[in-house]
């Protein structure tokens, strides 16, 4: 628990001084042209080839210490809190993750680390990258982002799912859904602060080694977790296929990078937000606010039913 909390407050500390950083576009300077037409196609190809690895890159630093500093640790640390909150008689009851209320399992640690935290961190970070420019500018972005992570998914997903019956042992619901709203939205500020801030390291500008060590060190443990994901590698080149057909599309690209399109997505995010929202907090009031147990009455076990809860 100290060591999850030493993270936390790495991780809080760079997502506030980052969280100012604005994204920094790569426009793969250095490309040859090269002479005649077919050696311009060959340096498009390969620009957008190296601004597609940048992304995923970027996508994969930002998502995955987002997860390890940030979301992980809080999470962890979170259910905790509320397995000491809970009461006496919480303790040794089972989970829905088959845990021990009450226990500090290493095993049970790592698990929820990893997809509590990372994992979620990755994904977070491939949206970031993809959808980034419709979102606000500056620290509104952050914020914005680790918002539309509490309206969007917290409640539907995880980890304020309202049919979890987790809900019914530990608790209480308003410091649940307090500290895990907190998160989201930290989780969100966290994706944006590092991204961008890697953005503005990779790739090096400087020539020497030491330099591009420390522009790729960021990279090394992101990087492992695709070495086990063949599935991920896949999406990833399947990915850059259509990215480099997409390319090839002159209307399209101009679509792509139109301010009208920007402008576009910005409302679409904001209506599907505002249409979410009242589901979003009547699901938080159904984590604060459990249904109490059904009783069953005598003709109802006389028939076989089985009582059931929220």
């Amino acid at each position: 628990m100290l060591i999850l909390g030493g993270l936390l407050l790495v991780g809080l500390t760079l997502t506030l001084r980052w969280s100012g950083t604005p994204y920094e576009t790569w426009p793969a300077a250095g490309v040859p042209d090269g002479d005649g037409e077919a050696a311009r196609d060959g340096a498009s190809l390969r620009s957008v080839t190296l601004r597609y690895l940048r992304g995923v890159a970027i996508a994969l630093v930002g998502g995955f210490w987002a997860g390890a500093l940030v979301t992980g640790p809080a999470v962890r640390l979170i259910m905790r809190l509320l397995a000491a909150t809970a009461g006496d008689g919480a303790q040794g009851l089972t989970t829905e993750a088959e845990e021990v209320v009450g226990d500090i399992d290493l095993g049970g640690t790592i698990g929820l680390y990893l997809f509590g935290g990372i994992l979620p961190g990755l994904l977070s970070g491939a949206i970031y990258v993809v959808f980034r420019r419709w979102l606000p500018p500056g620290r509104l972005g952050g914020v914005a982002f680790g918002v539309l992570h509490l309206v969007v998914a917290a409640t539907r997903l995880d980890p304020l799912r309202p049919d979890n019956p987790d809900f019914d042992i530990v608790g209480p619901g308003w410091l649940s859904v307090a500290t895990f709203a907190l998160t989201a939205i930290l989780h969100g500020m966290a994706v944006v602060a590092i991204a961008n801030r890697y953005s503005t390291r990779f790739p090096p500008r400087a020539a020497g080694r030491a330099e591009r060590v420390r522009s790729v060190a960021p990279l090394v443990l992101p990087g492992l977790m695709l070495v086990p994901g063949a599935f991920l590698v896949m999406l990833l080149a399947v990915g850059l296929v259509v990215t480099l057909a997409a390319s090839r599309i002159a209307p399209l690209t101009r679509a792509v990078r139109s301010r009208a399109l920007v402008i576009g997505g910005r409302v679409v995010v904001t209506a599907v937000a505002v249409a979410l929202l009242p589901g979003t907090m009547t699901d938080l009031r159904h984590v604060i606010v459990r249904d109490p147990p059904a009783v069953s009455s005598p003709s109802s076990s006389s028939s076989g039913s089985a009582p059931g809860h929220r």
